[in-house]
Protein backbone atom coordinates (compact mmCIF):
# COMPACT_ATOMS: atom_id res chain seq x y z
CA UNK A 1 0.00 0.00 0.00
CA UNK A 2 1.20 3.44 -0.78
CA UNK A 3 0.15 6.73 0.62
CA UNK A 4 -1.40 8.93 -1.84
CA UNK A 5 -0.39 12.33 -1.15
CA UNK A 6 0.39 15.82 -2.97
CA UNK A 7 3.72 16.82 -2.02
CA UNK A 8 3.96 19.97 -4.73
CA UNK A 9 4.33 23.35 -2.46
CA UNK A 10 2.51 26.49 -3.62
CA UNK A 11 4.69 29.25 -5.11
CA UNK A 12 3.08 31.30 -2.00
CA UNK A 13 4.78 28.96 0.58
CA UNK A 14 8.25 31.01 0.36
CA UNK A 15 8.51 33.16 3.51
CA UNK A 16 11.90 34.52 2.77
CA UNK A 17 11.12 36.74 -0.61
CA UNK A 18 9.30 39.32 1.68
CA UNK A 19 9.78 42.01 -1.24
CA UNK A 20 7.63 40.98 -4.05
CA UNK A 21 8.67 43.57 -6.52
CA UNK A 22 12.31 42.93 -5.81
CA UNK A 23 13.93 41.31 -8.36
CA UNK A 24 16.85 39.70 -5.96
CA UNK A 25 16.43 37.66 -2.65
CA UNK A 26 19.74 39.97 -1.38
CA UNK A 27 19.60 43.17 -0.12
CA UNK A 28 22.76 45.08 -0.52
CA UNK A 29 23.94 47.32 2.33
CA UNK A 30 26.71 49.67 2.67
CA UNK A 31 29.90 48.80 3.82
CA UNK A 32 29.71 51.05 7.21
CA UNK A 33 26.28 50.33 8.50
CA UNK A 34 24.54 53.15 10.69
CA UNK A 35 23.10 52.13 14.39
CA UNK A 36 19.73 51.78 13.30
CA UNK A 37 21.23 49.48 10.13
CA UNK A 38 22.69 47.75 12.50
CA UNK A 39 19.23 47.52 15.04
CA UNK A 40 17.23 46.75 11.73
CA UNK A 41 19.34 44.19 10.91
CA UNK A 42 19.32 42.31 13.97
CA UNK A 43 15.86 42.55 14.67
CA UNK A 44 15.73 41.26 11.23
CA UNK A 45 17.49 38.48 11.61
CA UNK A 46 15.56 37.25 14.63
CA UNK A 47 12.61 37.49 13.06
CA UNK A 48 13.48 35.39 10.05
CA UNK A 49 15.21 33.27 12.18
CA UNK A 50 11.63 33.07 14.04
CA UNK A 51 9.83 31.91 11.08
CA UNK A 52 12.39 29.48 9.93
CA UNK A 53 12.62 27.42 12.86
CA UNK A 54 8.81 27.57 13.15
CA UNK A 55 8.63 26.63 9.49
CA UNK A 56 11.23 23.94 9.70
CA UNK A 57 9.31 22.77 13.34
CA UNK A 58 6.00 21.77 11.24
CA UNK A 59 4.50 20.42 8.38
CA UNK A 60 1.65 19.66 7.13
CA UNK A 61 0.16 16.18 7.65
CA UNK A 62 -0.31 13.76 5.57
CA UNK A 63 -0.16 9.40 5.07
CA UNK A 64 -1.89 6.75 4.11
CA UNK A 65 -1.93 2.94 4.65
CA UNK A 66 1.94 1.66 3.78
CA UNK A 67 4.78 3.53 4.63
CA UNK A 68 5.72 6.78 7.22
CA UNK A 69 8.46 8.52 8.82
CA UNK A 70 9.23 9.84 13.03
CA UNK A 71 10.52 13.10 12.25
CA UNK A 72 10.54 16.17 14.86
CA UNK A 73 9.28 18.25 11.23
CA UNK A 74 7.18 15.94 9.58
CA UNK A 75 4.52 13.66 10.12
CA UNK A 76 4.45 10.36 12.67
CA UNK A 77 5.03 7.18 11.65
CA UNK A 78 1.71 5.33 13.05
CA UNK A 79 1.65 1.49 12.73
CA UNK A 80 -2.24 0.54 13.57
CA UNK A 81 -2.73 -2.92 14.43
CA UNK A 82 -6.49 -4.66 13.75
CA UNK A 83 -6.86 -8.28 15.93
CA UNK A 84 -7.53 -11.66 13.30
CA UNK A 85 -10.60 -11.85 14.72
CA UNK A 86 -11.84 -8.41 15.09
CA UNK A 87 -11.78 -6.11 18.71
CA UNK A 88 -9.72 -3.34 20.18
CA UNK A 89 -7.53 -1.82 17.47
CA UNK A 90 -4.19 -0.33 18.94
CA UNK A 91 -1.61 2.08 17.00
CA UNK A 92 2.10 2.45 17.84
CA UNK A 93 4.72 4.77 17.64
CA UNK A 94 6.58 3.34 14.17
CA UNK A 95 9.82 1.16 15.52
CA UNK A 96 7.98 0.97 18.88
CA UNK A 97 6.29 -1.33 21.12
CA UNK A 98 4.20 0.97 23.41
CA UNK A 99 0.60 1.92 22.65
CA UNK A 100 0.31 5.31 21.90
CA UNK A 101 -4.05 5.07 21.03
CA UNK A 102 -6.92 2.33 21.61
CA UNK A 103 -10.24 2.44 19.74
CA UNK A 104 -13.09 3.09 21.98
CA UNK A 105 -15.41 0.56 19.90
CA UNK A 106 -14.62 -2.72 18.60
CA UNK A 107 -12.97 -3.01 15.32
CA UNK A 108 -14.61 -5.71 12.53
CA UNK A 109 -12.30 -8.34 11.13
CA UNK A 110 -10.10 -6.19 8.73
CA UNK A 111 -9.43 -7.27 5.25
CA UNK A 112 -7.48 -4.10 3.92
CA UNK A 113 -6.61 -0.99 4.55
CA UNK A 114 -7.71 1.49 2.00
CA UNK A 115 -6.77 5.07 2.21
CA UNK A 116 -6.60 7.81 5.01
CA UNK A 117 -8.00 11.42 5.67
CA UNK A 118 -4.92 12.99 7.43
CA UNK A 119 -6.85 16.35 7.78
CA UNK A 120 -9.67 14.31 9.75
CA UNK A 121 -7.07 11.45 11.47
CA UNK A 122 -9.83 8.75 9.75
CA UNK A 123 -8.59 5.69 8.14
CA UNK A 124 -10.86 3.76 6.00
CA UNK A 125 -10.57 0.27 5.87
CA UNK A 126 -12.42 -2.54 4.56
CA UNK A 127 -14.25 -5.58 6.72
CA UNK A 128 -14.48 -8.77 5.49
CA UNK A 129 -18.00 -8.62 4.35
CA UNK A 130 -16.87 -5.77 2.11
CA UNK A 131 -18.32 -2.93 3.94
CA UNK A 132 -15.93 0.11 3.97
CA UNK A 133 -15.84 1.46 7.07
CA UNK A 134 -14.12 4.70 9.13
CA UNK A 135 -12.12 4.39 12.11
CA UNK A 136 -11.54 7.74 13.86
CA UNK A 137 -8.09 8.50 15.54
CA UNK A 138 -9.02 11.50 17.20
CA UNK A 139 -11.77 9.90 18.86
CA UNK A 140 -11.43 6.19 19.04
CA UNK A 141 -14.55 5.69 16.97
CA UNK A 142 -15.34 2.63 14.56
CA UNK A 143 -18.05 3.02 12.60
CA UNK A 144 -19.19 1.47 8.75
CA UNK A 145 -20.17 4.22 6.30
CA UNK A 146 -23.16 1.75 4.93
CA UNK A 147 -24.97 -1.05 5.41
CA UNK A 148 -24.38 -2.45 1.42
CA UNK A 149 -22.22 -4.73 0.58
CA UNK A 150 -20.21 -3.03 -1.94
CA UNK A 151 -17.69 -4.08 -5.13
CA UNK A 152 -15.09 -2.24 -6.66
CA UNK A 153 -14.28 -0.30 -3.23
CA UNK A 154 -11.89 2.09 -3.86
CA UNK A 155 -10.52 6.08 -2.40
CA UNK A 156 -8.23 8.70 -3.32
CA UNK A 157 -7.73 10.30 -0.24
CA UNK A 158 -9.71 8.28 2.62
CA UNK A 159 -12.94 11.22 3.01
CA UNK A 160 -14.87 9.67 -0.06
CA UNK A 161 -15.04 6.16 -0.56
CA UNK A 162 -16.56 4.84 -3.44
CA UNK A 163 -18.07 1.31 -4.47
CA UNK A 164 -21.16 -0.55 -6.80
CA UNK A 165 -24.24 -1.16 -4.63
CA UNK A 166 -25.84 -4.48 -5.11
CA UNK A 167 -28.47 -2.07 -7.36
CA UNK A 168 -25.41 -1.28 -10.17
CA UNK A 169 -25.22 2.26 -8.53
CA UNK A 170 -22.39 3.78 -7.76
CA UNK A 171 -22.25 4.89 -4.51
CA UNK A 172 -19.86 7.81 -3.32
CA UNK A 173 -19.60 7.64 1.12
CA UNK A 174 -18.64 10.68 2.80
CA UNK A 175 -19.43 12.53 6.15
CA UNK A 176 -21.91 14.94 4.90
CA UNK A 177 -23.74 12.16 3.09
CA UNK A 178 -24.14 9.88 0.46
CA UNK A 179 -24.20 10.21 -4.02
CA UNK A 180 -25.92 7.91 -5.88
CA UNK A 181 -25.09 7.40 -9.39
CA UNK A 182 -26.44 4.77 -12.04
CA UNK A 183 -23.93 4.59 -15.02
CA UNK A 184 -25.32 3.55 -18.74
CA UNK A 185 -23.50 0.08 -18.44
CA UNK A 186 -22.71 -2.40 -15.76
CA UNK A 187 -19.68 -1.33 -13.72
CA UNK A 188 -16.70 -3.28 -13.75
CA UNK A 189 -14.32 -1.44 -11.74
CA UNK A 190 -14.02 2.52 -10.53
CA UNK A 191 -10.63 4.61 -10.36
CA UNK A 192 -11.21 7.64 -8.64
CA UNK A 193 -8.14 10.13 -8.98
CA UNK A 194 -6.49 12.94 -6.51
CA UNK A 195 -8.36 16.04 -8.23
CA UNK A 196 -11.53 14.62 -7.45
CA UNK A 197 -12.93 13.02 -10.73
CA UNK A 198 -13.95 9.30 -11.07
CA UNK A 199 -12.98 6.46 -13.83
CA UNK A 200 -15.57 4.31 -14.50
CA UNK A 201 -14.89 0.54 -16.19
CA UNK A 202 -17.12 -1.18 -18.20
CA UNK A 203 -17.04 -3.88 -20.77
CA UNK A 204 -18.44 -3.47 -23.96
CA UNK A 205 -20.39 -6.22 -25.81
CA UNK A 206 -17.16 -6.78 -28.56
CA UNK A 207 -14.85 -7.46 -25.62
CA UNK A 208 -13.43 -3.91 -24.71
CA UNK A 209 -13.41 -2.09 -22.05
CA UNK A 210 -15.00 1.46 -21.74
CA UNK A 211 -12.97 4.01 -19.72
CA UNK A 212 -15.56 7.40 -19.04
CA UNK A 213 -14.97 10.14 -16.82
CA UNK A 214 -16.88 12.76 -14.71
CA UNK A 215 -16.74 14.83 -11.61
CA UNK A 216 -19.11 13.45 -8.82
CA UNK A 217 -21.35 15.20 -7.72
CA UNK A 218 -21.58 15.56 -11.79
CA UNK A 219 -23.68 13.38 -13.51
CA UNK A 220 -22.65 14.19 -16.89
CA UNK A 221 -19.29 12.15 -18.26
CA UNK A 222 -16.67 14.30 -19.42
CA UNK A 223 -14.28 12.53 -21.38
CA UNK A 224 -14.75 8.35 -22.71
CA UNK A 225 -12.06 6.33 -24.57
CA UNK A 226 -11.99 2.31 -25.38
CA UNK A 227 -9.35 0.28 -24.41
CA UNK A 228 -8.62 -3.30 -25.99
CA UNK A 229 -8.12 -4.52 -22.45
CA UNK A 230 -7.79 -3.81 -19.03
CA UNK A 231 -6.49 -6.87 -17.00
CA UNK A 232 -5.03 -4.51 -14.25
CA UNK A 233 -5.04 -0.92 -13.79
CA UNK A 234 -2.37 0.97 -12.19
CA UNK A 235 -2.33 4.61 -11.35
CA UNK A 236 0.96 6.78 -10.13
CA UNK A 237 0.78 8.75 -6.72
CA UNK A 238 0.74 12.09 -9.09
CA UNK A 239 -2.58 10.65 -10.57
CA UNK A 240 -1.68 12.04 -14.28
CA UNK A 241 -0.94 9.36 -15.52
CA UNK A 242 -2.52 5.51 -16.15
CA UNK A 243 -1.37 2.19 -16.80
CA UNK A 244 -3.34 -0.99 -18.46
CA UNK A 245 -1.72 -4.19 -18.84
CA UNK A 246 -3.37 -6.51 -21.52
CA UNK A 247 -1.55 -9.51 -22.22
CA UNK A 248 1.91 -8.71 -22.99
CA UNK A 249 0.98 -4.88 -23.76
CA UNK A 250 1.64 -2.05 -21.09
CA UNK A 251 -0.21 1.05 -21.81
CA UNK A 252 -0.43 4.60 -21.39
CA UNK A 253 -3.15 6.70 -20.68
CA UNK A 254 -3.25 10.50 -19.44
CA UNK A 255 -5.98 11.11 -16.70
CA UNK A 256 -6.52 14.66 -17.87
CA UNK A 257 -8.14 13.79 -21.57
CA UNK A 258 -7.39 9.97 -21.69
CA UNK A 259 -5.09 10.19 -24.50
CA UNK A 260 -2.67 7.48 -25.20
CA UNK A 261 0.70 8.56 -23.49
CA UNK A 262 2.58 5.16 -24.03
CA UNK A 263 2.64 1.77 -25.60
CA UNK A 264 5.28 -1.29 -24.61
CA UNK A 265 4.83 -4.45 -25.80
CA UNK A 266 7.40 -7.36 -23.79
CA UNK A 267 8.21 -11.09 -24.54
CA UNK A 268 5.31 -12.62 -22.02
CA UNK A 269 2.16 -11.51 -20.29
CA UNK A 270 2.94 -8.77 -18.00
CA UNK A 271 2.60 -10.33 -14.24
CA UNK A 272 2.87 -6.86 -12.48
CA UNK A 273 3.68 -3.27 -12.48
CA UNK A 274 5.10 -0.82 -10.03
CA UNK A 275 5.66 3.20 -10.94
CA UNK A 276 8.23 5.28 -8.79
CA UNK A 277 6.23 8.03 -6.60
CA UNK A 278 6.78 10.52 -9.82
CA UNK A 279 5.90 8.43 -12.06
CA UNK A 280 8.95 8.55 -14.12
CA UNK A 281 9.50 4.88 -14.37
CA UNK A 282 7.53 1.60 -14.50
CA UNK A 283 9.15 -1.53 -12.80
CA UNK A 284 7.46 -4.00 -15.15
CA UNK A 285 7.59 -8.17 -14.51
CA UNK A 286 6.57 -10.12 -16.98
CA UNK A 287 6.04 -13.89 -16.87
CA UNK A 288 8.87 -16.89 -16.37
CA UNK A 289 11.19 -14.24 -16.30
CA UNK A 290 13.43 -13.00 -13.42
CA UNK A 291 14.09 -10.02 -15.21
CA UNK A 292 12.43 -6.81 -14.03
CA UNK A 293 12.59 -4.49 -16.74
CA UNK A 294 12.66 -0.16 -16.45
CA UNK A 295 9.95 1.53 -18.44
CA UNK A 296 11.14 5.11 -18.83
CA UNK A 297 7.91 7.15 -19.32
CA UNK A 298 9.43 9.81 -21.06
CA UNK A 299 11.20 8.08 -23.85
CA UNK A 300 7.91 5.20 -23.99
CA UNK A 301 10.53 2.34 -24.26
CA UNK A 302 12.26 -0.17 -21.89
CA UNK A 303 15.18 1.93 -20.98
CA UNK A 304 17.45 -0.60 -17.96
CA UNK A 305 16.78 -4.31 -16.75
CA UNK A 306 17.51 -5.70 -13.12
CA UNK A 307 18.26 -9.19 -12.83
CA UNK A 308 16.51 -10.94 -9.76
CA UNK A 309 17.33 -14.28 -7.98
CA UNK A 310 13.71 -15.44 -8.97
CA UNK A 311 11.04 -15.08 -10.98
CA UNK A 312 8.75 -11.86 -9.14
CA UNK A 313 4.36 -12.72 -8.66
CA UNK A 314 4.06 -9.07 -7.60
CA UNK A 315 5.72 -5.34 -7.27
CA UNK A 316 5.39 -3.51 -4.61
CA UNK A 317 6.80 0.58 -4.65
CA UNK A 318 7.11 2.41 -1.35
CA UNK A 319 5.69 6.05 -1.30
CA UNK A 320 9.10 7.63 -0.75
CA UNK A 321 10.92 5.44 -4.02
CA UNK A 322 13.41 4.19 -1.55
CA UNK A 323 12.60 0.89 -2.00
CA UNK A 324 10.86 -1.69 -4.47
CA UNK A 325 9.64 -5.37 -3.56
CA UNK A 326 9.55 -8.13 -5.65
CA UNK A 327 7.35 -11.33 -4.53
CA UNK A 328 9.21 -14.18 -4.80
CA UNK A 329 7.12 -16.43 -7.01
CA UNK A 330 7.14 -19.41 -4.23
CA UNK A 331 5.75 -16.62 -1.85
CA UNK A 332 8.03 -17.07 0.87
CA UNK A 333 10.47 -14.22 0.66
CA UNK A 334 10.82 -10.83 -1.33
CA UNK A 335 13.63 -8.58 -3.35
CA UNK A 336 14.61 -5.67 -1.80
CA UNK A 337 15.73 -3.07 -5.23
CA UNK A 338 17.00 -0.17 -4.19
CA UNK A 339 15.05 2.44 -6.36
CA UNK A 340 18.23 4.79 -6.47
CA UNK A 341 20.91 2.78 -8.08
CA UNK A 342 18.41 0.23 -9.44
CA UNK A 343 19.96 -2.95 -7.87
CA UNK A 344 19.07 -5.87 -5.67
CA UNK A 345 20.12 -5.29 -2.01
CA UNK A 346 18.84 -8.11 0.03
CA UNK A 347 16.23 -10.77 0.50
CA UNK A 348 14.30 -11.24 2.88
CA UNK A 349 12.28 -14.19 4.20
CA UNK A 350 8.42 -12.48 4.75
CA UNK A 351 5.04 -13.79 3.36
CA UNK A 352 3.14 -11.28 0.51
CA UNK A 353 -0.17 -10.04 1.43
CA UNK A 354 -2.47 -6.99 1.23
CA UNK A 355 -0.54 -5.48 3.88
CA UNK A 356 2.58 -6.89 4.45
CA UNK A 357 5.56 -6.39 3.12
CA UNK A 358 5.41 -2.40 3.13
CA UNK A 359 8.73 -0.19 3.74
CA UNK A 360 9.23 2.91 5.59
CA UNK A 361 11.23 6.01 4.37
CA UNK A 362 13.61 5.11 7.32
CA UNK A 363 14.63 2.13 5.50
CA UNK A 364 12.41 -0.25 7.94
CA UNK A 365 10.71 -3.27 6.40
CA UNK A 366 7.62 -4.78 8.33
CA UNK A 367 7.29 -8.24 7.76
CA UNK A 368 5.27 -11.38 8.46
CA UNK A 369 7.64 -13.86 9.39
CA UNK A 370 5.94 -17.25 10.67
CA UNK A 371 3.58 -16.32 13.20
CA UNK A 372 5.36 -12.38 14.30
CA UNK A 373 5.38 -9.14 12.67
CA UNK A 374 9.02 -8.59 12.33
CA UNK A 375 10.87 -5.15 11.65
CA UNK A 376 13.95 -5.25 10.15
CA UNK A 377 16.46 -3.06 8.18
CA UNK A 378 15.97 -3.11 4.61
CA UNK A 379 19.72 -3.53 3.17
CA UNK A 380 21.35 -5.12 6.19
CA UNK A 381 17.94 -7.27 7.51
CA UNK A 382 19.05 -6.38 11.23
CA UNK A 383 16.39 -7.18 13.22
CA UNK A 384 14.45 -3.97 15.04
CA UNK A 385 11.16 -5.24 16.35
CA UNK A 386 9.72 -8.69 16.88
CA UNK A 387 5.94 -9.00 17.61
CA UNK A 388 5.27 -12.30 18.88
CA UNK A 389 1.26 -13.49 17.16
CA UNK A 390 1.50 -10.18 15.40
CA UNK A 391 1.18 -12.14 11.68
CA UNK A 392 -2.40 -12.93 12.42
CA UNK A 393 -3.47 -9.99 12.50
CA UNK A 394 -3.78 -6.61 10.07
CA UNK A 395 -1.11 -4.40 9.88
CA UNK A 396 -1.54 -0.22 8.47
CA UNK A 397 0.99 2.88 8.68
CA UNK A 398 0.04 5.87 8.09
CA UNK A 399 1.45 9.57 8.40
CA UNK A 400 -0.34 11.65 10.91
CA UNK A 401 0.80 14.51 13.91
CA UNK A 402 -2.60 14.05 15.45
CA UNK A 403 -0.88 12.29 18.51
CA UNK A 404 1.82 15.03 19.04
CA UNK A 405 1.16 16.98 22.00
CA UNK A 406 -1.43 19.74 22.24
CA UNK A 407 -2.18 23.59 23.58
CA UNK A 408 -4.46 22.87 26.28
CA UNK A 409 -5.99 25.69 25.05
CA UNK A 410 -7.60 23.68 21.79
CA UNK A 411 -10.92 21.51 21.80
CA UNK A 412 -8.72 20.09 19.22
CA UNK A 413 -5.30 17.86 18.15
CA UNK A 414 -2.90 20.38 17.00
CA UNK A 415 -2.60 20.63 13.36
CA UNK A 416 0.22 21.85 11.60
CA UNK A 417 0.97 24.67 9.07
CA UNK A 418 -0.01 23.82 5.33
CA UNK A 419 1.68 24.53 2.51
CA UNK A 420 0.31 28.34 2.55
CA UNK A 421 1.26 29.55 5.70
CA UNK A 422 3.90 31.80 7.06
CA UNK A 423 4.49 29.94 9.67
CA UNK A 424 2.88 31.81 12.53
CA UNK A 425 0.55 29.24 13.66
CA UNK A 426 -2.43 31.48 13.54
CA UNK A 427 -5.22 28.70 12.21
CA UNK A 428 -5.42 27.02 15.74
CA UNK A 429 -6.79 30.42 17.09
CA UNK A 430 -10.49 32.01 17.25
CA UNK A 431 -10.56 33.83 14.52
CA UNK A 432 -13.03 36.64 16.54
CA UNK A 433 -14.22 39.91 13.96
CA UNK A 434 -12.21 43.07 14.50
CA UNK A 435 -14.46 45.42 16.22
CA UNK A 436 -15.72 48.30 14.40
CA UNK A 437 -17.10 51.74 15.06
CA UNK A 438 -18.55 54.10 13.05
CA UNK A 439 -17.57 57.63 13.34
CA UNK A 440 -18.82 59.83 16.24
CA UNK A 441 -19.90 56.63 18.05
CA UNK A 442 -19.20 55.61 21.34
CA UNK A 443 -17.23 52.34 21.30
CA UNK A 444 -18.56 49.12 21.84
CA UNK A 445 -18.52 47.45 25.32
CA UNK A 446 -16.55 44.53 25.73
CA UNK A 447 -18.27 41.00 24.84
CA UNK A 448 -17.27 38.45 27.43
CA UNK A 449 -15.35 35.20 25.69
CA UNK A 450 -18.44 32.77 26.53
CA UNK A 451 -20.50 35.48 24.45
CA UNK A 452 -18.29 35.47 21.73
CA UNK A 453 -18.10 31.68 21.56
CA UNK A 454 -21.91 31.58 21.55
CA UNK A 455 -22.63 34.12 18.73
CA UNK A 456 -19.50 32.44 16.77
CA UNK A 457 -21.49 29.56 16.84
CA UNK A 458 -24.85 31.01 15.62
CA UNK A 459 -22.86 32.31 12.67
CA UNK A 460 -21.12 28.96 11.26
CA UNK A 461 -18.00 28.07 10.08
CA UNK A 462 -15.34 29.73 8.62
CA UNK A 463 -12.43 28.13 6.19
CA UNK A 464 -8.79 29.32 6.41
CA UNK A 465 -6.13 28.63 3.88
CA UNK A 466 -3.36 30.61 4.74
CA UNK A 467 -2.01 33.48 7.65
CA UNK A 468 0.62 35.49 5.98
CA UNK A 469 2.21 38.47 7.14
CA UNK A 470 1.79 40.77 3.81
CA UNK A 471 -1.56 41.71 3.00
CA UNK A 472 -0.44 42.14 -0.60
CA UNK A 473 0.14 38.61 -0.76
CA UNK A 474 -2.85 37.51 0.67
CA UNK A 475 -4.94 39.55 -1.37
CA UNK A 476 -3.14 37.38 -4.34
CA UNK A 477 -3.71 34.51 -2.64
CA UNK A 478 -7.56 35.10 -2.13
CA UNK A 479 -8.05 35.87 -5.76
CA UNK A 480 -6.78 32.91 -6.68
CA UNK A 481 -8.49 30.92 -4.10
CA UNK A 482 -12.05 29.30 -5.92
CA UNK A 483 -14.79 28.56 -3.06
CA UNK A 484 -18.03 27.37 -4.45
CA UNK A 485 -18.10 29.42 -7.78
CA UNK A 486 -16.60 32.54 -5.74
CA UNK A 487 -13.53 34.07 -4.05
CA UNK A 488 -11.77 34.06 -0.72
CA UNK A 489 -11.03 37.08 1.11
CA UNK A 490 -8.65 38.50 3.28
CA UNK A 491 -9.08 39.21 7.03
CA UNK A 492 -6.34 40.84 8.99
CA UNK A 493 -5.37 41.10 12.99
CA UNK A 494 -2.88 42.42 15.00
CA UNK A 495 -0.97 40.18 17.13
CA UNK A 496 1.68 41.30 19.45
CA UNK A 497 2.54 44.01 17.55
CA UNK A 498 2.49 41.74 14.00
CA UNK A 499 -0.34 42.51 11.78
CA UNK A 500 -1.45 39.05 9.77
CA UNK A 501 -3.60 38.40 7.10
CA UNK A 502 -5.51 35.39 6.36
CA UNK A 503 -7.25 33.75 3.77
CA UNK A 504 -10.95 33.18 4.98
CA UNK A 505 -14.33 31.90 3.14
CA UNK A 506 -17.43 31.37 4.38
CA UNK A 507 -19.61 31.25 6.62
CA UNK A 508 -21.14 27.99 6.41
CA UNK A 509 -24.15 26.82 8.29
CA UNK A 510 -22.52 23.53 9.17
CA UNK A 511 -18.94 22.13 9.19
CA UNK A 512 -19.81 19.17 7.15
CA UNK A 513 -20.63 21.77 4.53
CA UNK A 514 -17.41 23.96 5.35
CA UNK A 515 -15.38 20.62 5.22
CA UNK A 516 -17.18 19.82 1.70
CA UNK A 517 -16.75 23.49 0.37
CA UNK A 518 -12.64 23.16 1.86
CA UNK A 519 -11.97 19.71 -0.17
CA UNK A 520 -13.35 21.35 -3.16
CA UNK A 521 -11.16 24.00 -3.48
CA UNK A 522 -8.42 21.17 -4.08
CA UNK A 523 -6.27 23.42 -1.07
CA UNK A 524 -5.03 23.03 2.32
CA UNK A 525 -7.47 24.72 4.69
CA UNK A 526 -8.85 24.57 8.59
CA UNK A 527 -12.29 25.10 9.49
CA UNK A 528 -13.34 26.77 12.60
CA UNK A 529 -15.79 28.37 14.69
CA UNK A 530 -16.48 31.90 14.49
CA UNK A 531 -18.34 35.03 13.04
CA UNK A 532 -18.10 36.06 9.90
Amino acid sequence: MRPLSNSNRDPYSSILNRNPKSKSSVNLLPCTPSIRQITWMRRASLLLTALCLAACSKAPDAGVAGSGMTSAAGPDAVLLRFPQGGGTARAYRWDRDSTVWTSTQRAPIVAEALAFDAQQGVLVVVDAARIPVRVELRVGRITPTTTERLRAISSADGYSVFGVAPTGEIVRLTSSGTWRFRPPAAVRSLLPLADGALLVFSDTDDGRVMIRKLHPPETKFEDSTVVAGAESVISTDVGDRLYLVNGDHLEGLRTRDLGRSLTVSFSDAVRAVAPTPSGDRLFVAVRNSATLYVVDRYESAVRDKIALPGPPSALRMDSDGQYLLAANEAGDSAYVVAVGTQRVVSTVQTAWRHDLPFTAPDGGLALAVGDAMVIVDAETKRERLRVPNGAADTWALVRWNGFRPRASTLDEPVTFEDAYADSLGLDSLAAEPEPTTEPGAAAPSPVPPAAVRGEARVHGWMLSFAAVLSESRARTMAAAVRVDGGSARVQSSEREGTMVYRVVAGPFATREAAEEAGRKSGLPYWVFEASP
